[in-house]
Order: structure tokens, then C-alpha cells, then sequence
């Protein structure tokens, strides 16, 4: 036998005491431990939602606020001229937000939330290295879009139409268009937040529900009491305090809607109210996971 063949002999010294490594399980020791990433986090979250039921809540709740928003719309159209203004068409999806957002949103999470936990999936998740702080993150992207899309997607199709069939409309067009969906969607957010931290942290479904229709009551009636500015003081009523529309009662009995003055310090002003928020769950979440 040549110097070559003996030197790669599986009786040489060099290999006799080498480890044997199974090269499917080579290296996930490191991956393992390796905290994944919010981008990943996200991809897991709507890789564990494939052919669940949250896509069909989440089409459900947008099919039914466009809807309500397309009959509010029709009335309108086929009503005296003063009410045909954009304005006020689109004011009409605006009001139904702080009503109807900490609902969906409570439906939302709640439905995440089992999913998460059923089949001790949590303690998968772990096992791969996904912390709860993460998993709350991606799941509060997702869900809290999910709801987003409810509310804006009437806000840019009302107006549209309404401008299609001759609605009147003094400012911007433009704005009209950015500024509601731009606050639904913080608003949609801010609301996310607080009802996936009341899911996660409490687990029971009829809590979070209860008080989503508390905060729902609450929020949508802050502008008929006249105390729009106490919507600050909690999520679902962030779309009241920053409302863009100003409305005025007419000496014939209607209802004149416009935009506020500078409607983009309501965007401002609502971004700054989801940041809040969404921290203060991100820090409940992460003193829940300390003291684990």
C-alpha cells in the first residue's frame, strides 16, 4: 500500500478520535440560539397564518365596514345637494373607527393569540429562539395592517367615487385622500397594540373583547359629548381627538364638513400617540417575559 492510499486510511491517527457530526444537525446548535430577527419573525407569523382563519376575519371585517360605508355613500348620493360633498362622504367611514376598530382588533389578536398557544407552540417558538418581545412585535405588524386596511380602504375609494359622480369638494384633494387614511392607520395600530398585550398577557378572549366594546362605546361618543380632546387618554380614541373633519350645523338642518385648518398635525400628533403606545405593550411584554 503507497504512502497516499496509508495517509487517507480511516485507521490513521488523524482520524481515529475526529467526532462524527450528522450534517443535517451541523450548526443549528448556533441557529438555535440566534435570535431571529423582526423580518423573520414576521415571515413565521404569516407562514403559521397560511389557509388559517385570519384571512378570512380580517376580509370579513373589511367587506363589512365597506359595506356600511357604500350604503352610507348611496344615501348621500341620492340625497339633496348639500350633502353631496366629499368631505362629508368621507367622514362617514371616518366616524365608524373609533367604534368599530377596538372590536375588529380585539377579534384579530384574540384569534393570534390561540394559535400561538395552542399545541404549545409558545414553547416552540422559544425553542427556536424567538423571543415573546419579538413574537408580539410580528404579530402586531400583521394584525394591526390586517385592521388598517379595514378603515382605509373606504377612505380612498368614497372620495374617489364621490369625485366621479360630481361630489363638491373646496382644498386638496390629495390631502383628503392621505390624512384619514394616514390617522386610521395609526389609530388601527395604536389599538392593535393595547388589544395584543390584553390577549397575550390575560389569554382570556372574552376580557379583551369586553373591553374593546367598552373602549368602542367610549371613543365613538367623545365627539358628541363634545370632549374630543380626552380620546388622548387611550387608543381608541386617538381617531376622535385627531379627527381632520370639521363639522357644522347649517340653519337649514344639514351638516357643512371641511377639513380642519393644518390636518397634517393630526397625522403628527397621531404618530406620536401609536409610538407611545406601542411602547408601553412592548415594555409590559418584556416584564412579563423577566419574570418567566
Amino acid at each position: 500500500m503507497n504512502e497516499k492510499a496509508m495517509s487517507c486510511s480511516p485507521f490513521d491517527n488523524r482520524y481515529h478520535n475526529m467526532p462524527i457530526r450528522n450534517p443535517r444537525r451541523s450548526g443549528t446548535g448556533n441557529a438555535i440560539r440566534r435570535e431571529a430577527g423582526l423580518f423573520t419573525a414576521i415571515r413565521m407569523e404569516l407562514r403559521k397564518l397560511k389557509g388559517s382563519s385570519f384571512w378570512w376575519m380580517a376580509a370579513g371585517m373589511a367587506l363589512l365596514v365597506s359595506a356600511w360605508s357604500g350604503a352610507a355613500f348611496m344615501k348621500r348620493a341620492g340625497g339633496n345637494q348639500l350633502t353631496q360633498t366629499i368631505a362629508l362622504a368621507a367622514n362617514d367611514p371616518y366616524t365608524s373607527i373609533s367604534l368599530l376598530a377596538p372590536i375588529l382588533a380585539a377579534l384579530l389578536t384574540s384569534r393570534l393569540s390561540v394559535m400561538e398557544t395552542g399545541g404549545r407552540m409558545d414553547l416552540k417558538w422559544l425553542s427556536l429562539g424567538q423571543s415573546e418581545a419579538m413574537r408580539f412585535l410580528a404579530k402586531f405588524i400583521v394584525a394591526g395592517l390586517a385592521l388598517a386596511m379595514c378603515f382605509i380602504i373606504p377612505l380612498v375609494w368614497i372620495p374617489l367615487a364621490a369625485r366621479a359622480k360630481g361630489f363638491s369638494f373646496v382644498g386638496s384633494f390629495v390631502t383628503l385622500l392621505a390624512v384619514p387614511s394616514l390617522v386610521a392607520l395609526l389609530a388601527s395600530l395604536a389599538v392593535t397594540a393595547v388589544q395584543l398585550l390584553i390577549s397575550m398577557v390575560v389569554g382570556k378572549q372574552a376580557v379583551g373583547l369586553g373591553i374593546a366594546v367598552i373602549a368602542g362605546l367610549v371613543g365613538s361618543g367623545l365627539i358628541p359629548m363634545g370632549k374630543p380632546q380626552l380620546g388622548w387618554l387611550f387608543p381608541a380614541g386617538i381617531s376622535s381627538a385627531a379627527d381632520p373633519f370639521v363639522s357644522k350645523a347649517l340653519s337649514n338642518g344639514y351638516a357643512s364638513v371641511t377639513m380642519v385648518g393644518n390636518p397634517w398635525i393630526c397625522v403628527v400628533a397621531s404618530l406620536v400617540a401609536c409610538v407611545i403606545w406601542t411602547i408601553v405593550s412592548m415594555l409590559m411584554i418584556k416584564i412579563k417575559e423577566s419574570r418567566r
